[in-house]
């Protein structure tokens, strides 16, 4: 019974006496917690000016997508409308003027082949072929032209106006053949006819 009473007394203070034991070993824990937050905080911290960092690097990234694509779209359109210098350069306006010198030429050939008297059949139908084969140059010329003007087909702008003028240069081709025709025929057909009145003289 004493031994009872005595352990009983005696409880308690062994009871009390693990206490600092419990109380050191989890302060040792929650040191240990502590400083695992504290790391973990500090990851976490990088990682949120990592995360920051590729943030504004995508917004640029999106930014500048965005601005290539407007500009790509805006050079797209320029290709696919004729721009303002194309249409009022000077070889647009050479161009009416040639198709102009063209069709007067034509016709002041088609007239001198009715009225040249000394030329024969052979001469007059040869000279008519060619006169339709210039005039179907030019009418496939001035299509070429007009397409070169308007197309929504991508065409530099640059490069509209170069056809262009490679279509004038052509023209010019044209209108030369139709004028040394021209003379050809009235110098072979004068030439008969000082021939025949130096005949008819005799």
């Amino acid at each position: 019974m004493k031994k009872i009473i005595i352990t009983l007394i005696l409880s308690p203070s062994l009871s009390l006496a693990q206490i600092p034991v419990t109380d050191a070993a989890t302060n040792g824990q929650l040191v240990l917690l502590n400083k695992n937050i504290m790391a973990l905080q500090g990851q976490i911290s990088s990682l949120n000016g990592n995360m920051a960092t590729l943030i504004k690097l995508m917004q640029k990234n999106v930014t500048a997508t965005t601005n290539s694509s407007q500009s790509i779209s805006q050079e797209i359109a320029a290709k696919r409308t004729a721009a303002s210098f194309v249409l009022a350069a000077p070889e647009m306006a050479q161009l009416i003027h040639l198709k102009e010198k063209i069709l007067e030429a034509y016709h002041g050939a088609k007239k001198n082949l009715d009225d040249y008297s000394f030329l024969d059949e052979k001469e007059r139908k040869e000279a008519e072929n060619y006169l339709g084969e210039m005039i179907a140059s030019l009418s496939t010329l001035l299509v070429h032209a007009k397409t070169m003007a308007s197309t929504p087909d991508l065409v530099d702008p640059s490069a509209r106006l170069s056809q262009i003028q490679t279509i004038v240069q052509k023209m010019e081709g044209v209108l030369n053949g139709v004028i040394e025709l021209n003379k050809k025929l009235a110098q072979r057909n004068e030439h008969r006819k000082a021939i025949q009145t130096v005949i008819t003289i005799n």
